[in-house]
């Protein structure tokens, strides 16, 4: 069902549930006005009679019944009675009126129909002779029902034809609403995968639908950002496979091309293993990459990250060691974070060896780990060149590598720190430091309560 229809059902249901309402109010009230008109005169005709009444004697009695009767003020084919316990003292009138049976002692003042529905009778109790009485005061309200009912007829051919009118126009004006809508569709779809450039036009008028409009174009400019991004990071794959398989291809044919001796064939096998190493170090970084990118969402675990450090630390103190490089890690205690181990783990080596391979022998390397608030603060110092302040917005671009790498890495290191912060909802970022070398911070919110943890969404 499209949403133009629908729209049509809910005006249409609302608004008879509306008209219906209103009809019926406004019948009510109007009947109620009618009623209450005719029961007042009749009462107060009723009460004045009833006063001279219990002054008059029978005779009398009998002229002001007659008189009563005659009256056409307040409708035509009256009908007036005087009774009491003994019976009829008068009785004059249309004689198609049946008058109610109330006894003459018991008699309450009010307005009751008669047998036939069609009058309507004042009911006054009065004392006449010294005994009690009743005075019944009735009236043909024929009018009344006629006018009660051309009412309830107009309103029932006139609600059913309003409703028909206003659903139609809402119709009508839902599709002019919708209108839009269609146009963006068809934009749309003209919009082919393999070319995002194009935009939707901006509306004149700043609505709903131009919001709409704001929304979709921000999203084909991401989907073309990431599309453009896709495709650089295949060529930059292809390109950086590239010239390792080269060599090895080249090592491989040399190697083949004649008869060597057993050292010379060594020597080109271990080159060999040298740029399958690299092509296993890449490729298993791309897989990684990738896999980061489709990661929505994984399984919590609770780290001590103080704990991660220091195993690194002792991990890589040789390595440093060897390369006349001091590396001091100053981690606090019970500072946890909900995420991934191994995720974690591979941003901090990253972060390690990446100050390893630029820092010079005799240098100084730090890691600092502390707790802001809600979050932790994971710090990496070193005391080499520094970055190029060109490079600093293109360091964590894949496949980048700075004017000091000298060769070293396959410029993936930094993008997988990037996207290990990303999925624990936390930033990392790099700066120079003011007396030289460069400082990577990487802050991640701290552990959640054990209830609040499921997995990142």
């Amino acid at each position: 069902m499209s949403i133009r229809l629908r729209l049509t059902i809910y005006w249409a249901l609302v608004l008879a549930g509306i008209l219906a309402a209103s009809a019926l109010v406004a019948f009510g009230l109007f009947q109620r006005q009618q009623w209450g008109s005719l029961d007042a005169a009749l009462l107060e005709e009723a009460d004045t009679s009833a006063h001279e009444l219990a002054l008059a004697d029978p005779p009398k009695a009998a002229l002001l019944i007659r008189g009563l009767s005659l009256e056409r003020d307040i409708g035509p084919n009256r009908r007036a009675l005087l009774a009491t316990r003994n019976g009829a003292i008068a009785d004059f009138g249309n004689r198609n009126a049946i008058p109610p049976r109330v006894p003459a002692d018991r008699g309450q003042r009010g307005v009751v129909d008669d047998r036939t529905g069609r009058f309507r009778f004042a009911i006054m109790p009065l004392t006449f002779g010294g005994e009690p009485a009743i005075l019944e005061n009735g009236v043909d309200t024929a009018p009344i029902r006629e006018s009660i009912d051309r009412l309830r007829t107009a309103l029932l051919l006139t609600v059913p034809f309003v409703l028909v009118l206003c659903v139609a126009g809402g119709y009508l004006l839902a599709g002019r609403a919708l209108s839009p809508i269609a146009a963006l569709e068809n934009s749309l779809a003209a919009i082919q995968p393999n070319d995002l450039s194009r935009r939707l036009p901006a509306p004149e008028v700043a609505d709903e639908i131009g919001r709409l409009i704001g929304v979709i174009n921000s999203l084909l400019d991401r989907l073309e950002q990431a599309s453009v991004t896709e495709r650089r990071f295949a060529s930059d794959a292809a390109h950086e496979l590239r010239t390792p398989l080269a060599v090895l291809r080249s090592g491989l044919e040399v190697a083949l091309s004649r008869d060597r001796s057993a050292r010379e064939n060594r020597t080109a096998l271990e080159n060999a293993s040298r740029e399958v190493v690299s092509l296993c170090k890449i490729a298993e970084e791309l897989l990684l990459l990738a896999r980061l990118d489709g990661e929505v969402g994984m399984n919590l675990e609770r780290v001590d990250l103080g704990e991660l450090i220091k195993e690194i630390g002792v991990a890589v103190e040789p390595l440093a060691s060897a390369r006349n490089i001091e590396l001091r890690c100053n981690y606090g205690s019970g500072i946890w974070i909900d995420g991934s181990g191994s995720h974690l783990r591979r941003l901090i080596i990253n972060l390690v060896d990446n100050a390893l391979k630029f820092t010079p022998s005799g240098g100084k390397i730090e890691v600092k780990l502390r707790r802001e608030q809600h979050r932790a603060v994971l710090c990496v110092f070193d005391s080499g060149p520094g970055l190029d302040p060109a490079e600093l917005p293109h360091i964590f671009d894949r496949f980048f590598r700075g004017a000091h790498a000298n060769g070293e890495g396959g410029g993936l290191g930094l993008s997988l720190c990037r996207e290990i912060a990303r999925i624990h909802h936390g930033q990392i970022v790099a700066t120079n430091r003011p007396h030289g070398g460069c400082e990577f911070i990487v802050t991640l919110p701290l552990a959640r309560p054990t209830e609040a943890r499921q997995s990142f969404q």
